[in-house]
């Protein structure tokens, strides 16, 4: 099997023409699209390499809402001041 692959957005009709020209050649066409995906396929999950910074430390979700509910408590009491 040999790909042609049409790189611009064309439009039906002229695509249309192309597969009826290559059938007038005795060549079994069809047209198929497709969804043009990034070149970048071997994506990172986000962050993935920031993980390795955390691996020494206890995390708990508890104590960070409570650190930072208790930094902004303290951020709008000095702006009221």
């Amino acid at each position: 099997m040999t790909e042609l692959i049409l790189k611009n957005r064309i439009d039906r009709q002229k695509l249309n023409s192309i597969v009826i020209f290559l059938k007038s050649w005795g060549i079994d066409a069809e047209i198929k699209t497709t969804v043009a995906t990034p070149d970048n396929t071997n994506m990172e999950e986000p962050f993935s390499k920031s993980f390795g910074m955390w691996a020494e430390r206890e995390l708990d979700v508890k104590k960070i809402r409570q650190k930072a509910y208790d930094h902004r408590t303290k951020t709008y009491d000095n702006d009221t001041v």
